[in-house]
């Protein structure tokens, strides 16, 4: 079996609740892989800059290649290869899209390698822990953040939708009373409004849920340990990338001095949680399966944290397909803590899919045991939503 083409599709639609509670329209980008025995294979992979061109340029190298040899290929777009093989240099030493490209690859080609031993991917992976996948919730903000009736509502609803793990931002709880946005320390007025709003959301949910505060890398060191200081005393789940993300001495500075656990790694590979983990800088590592390079290379990562005795926390930028494909990994992996779901303003992302794969209950998500990923896309939904100047590939 042979891979003969690899194409994207860009869907785009409206979500109510984008980050800061304002709605916006939100895309994502499918990837096809195709083989000569007429097998496919769906993926995900983000639609940042230079996504779409990295794809096509991995498509000229895996064209002709066995679609089985999933790790040596995705090895070979991450960290190049040696002679006797004809030598390539790796292009992700510079080109991050590269890295985001092959991850909906490499879940495409997992697809595709489920379906042909007729398994769940998760099976490909050693075989699965759990059957239900507990989903931490993204609610950023309400649009009226200075309205605390608005932060009860907010929190209810998760409450009545089954969600025992919620997660905000910190940057857009309080964003008014920062008069200077460029010195990444946080005032005084700034500090108060958040503890204000965030214990305001405690006392609506109570001592059982979890909340989760994302800092989204902004603040400087004295600022990120002021903050885990003063919000101690709600108990939140974890405190989220509170510093930039390139300084693992900074962040165990921050780790020494929180009472708050920290969670880092959205954006990482492999080699870079290595360098974190083996500082000591992070209680929780967090990967995206759209940014590690995909499923193998997020269940090493996963591994790696088992051996540190860290738990992992899967961040997920995605729509349905990278969710399920991401809720492969945490079924097989047992440091497994929660996966993040961002679509709940956008009922149409779970609607691309039939039968209801993906549909989350009770604050889980249960996967299937259909070969691969177990999706099979609703065509008719997806045509609704395909972006202007795309080509429908399904």
């Amino acid at each position: 079996m042979k891979i003969t083409d690899i194409r994207t599709m860009k869907l785009t639609g409206p979500d109510s609740h984008g980050v800061g509670g304002k709605a916006r329209n939100v895309s994502y980008l499918l990837v096809r892989v195709d083989t000569d025995e007429g097998i496919y294979g769906i993926g995900e992979s983000e639609v940042f800059l230079g996504v779409p061109d990295s794809i096509n340029y991995i498509k000229d190298t895996l064209i002709g290649r066995d679609p089985m040899n999933i790790r040596s290929m995705v090895s070979e777009i991450l960290y190049g290869r040696m002679p006797p093989l004809e030598p390539s240099m790796s292009p992700t030493a510079t080109h991050l899209p590269v890295i985001w490209g092959i991850s909906g690859i490499e879940m495409a080609l997992c697809d595709i390698a489920g379906k042909v031993l007729d398994t769940p991917v998760y099976n490909l992976l050693g075989g699965k822990y759990r059957d239900q996948i507990l989903i931490y919730v993204d609610r950023s903000s309400p649009s009226l953040i200075d309205d605390l009736d608005q932060w009860k509502l907010l929190a209810e609803n998760c409450i009545k939708e089954g969600y025992t793990h919620i997660k905000f931002d910190l940057d857009y709880t309080a964003p008014d009373p920062n008069g200077d946005p460029w010195n990444r320390s946080i005032s005084a007025k700034q500090l108060n409004q958040i503890v204000e709003r965030i214990s305001t959301v405690r006392e609506e949910v109570g001592w059982d849920v979890e909340i989760a505060l994302d800092c989204h890398w902004h603040y400087d060191i004295p600022s990120a340990i002021r903050i885990t200081n003063e919000l101690a005393h709600l108990k939140p789940f974890w405190l989220e990338d509170p510093t930039p993300l390139t300084d693992p001495d900074g962040l165990a500075e921050v780790k020494e001095k929180s009472p708050i656990p920290i969670c880092i790694g959205e954006m990482f590979t492999a080699e870079q949680f290595k360098l974190f983990i083996n500082r000591r800088a992070c209680d929780i590592i967090h990967p995206d399966v759209l940014f590690t390079g995909g499923i193998h290379e997020t269940r090493k990562i996963a591994d790696y944290a088992n051996l540190n005795y860290m738990p992992i926390a899967i961040h997920n930028n995605g729509g349905i397909v990278a969710t399920i494909a991401a809720g492969h990994v945490a079924a097989a992996s047992s440091n497994f803590i929660g996966l993040e779901c961002h679509f709940q303003g956008s009922p149409w992302v779970k609607k691309l899919v039939k039968d209801n794969v993906g549909n989350i209950e009770n604050g889980y998500l249960t996967l299937r045991e259909n070969p691969g990923l177990g999706i099979e896309l609703d065509t008719d939904v997806c045509k609704k939503y395909v972006a202007d100047g795309e080509t429908f590939i399904f």
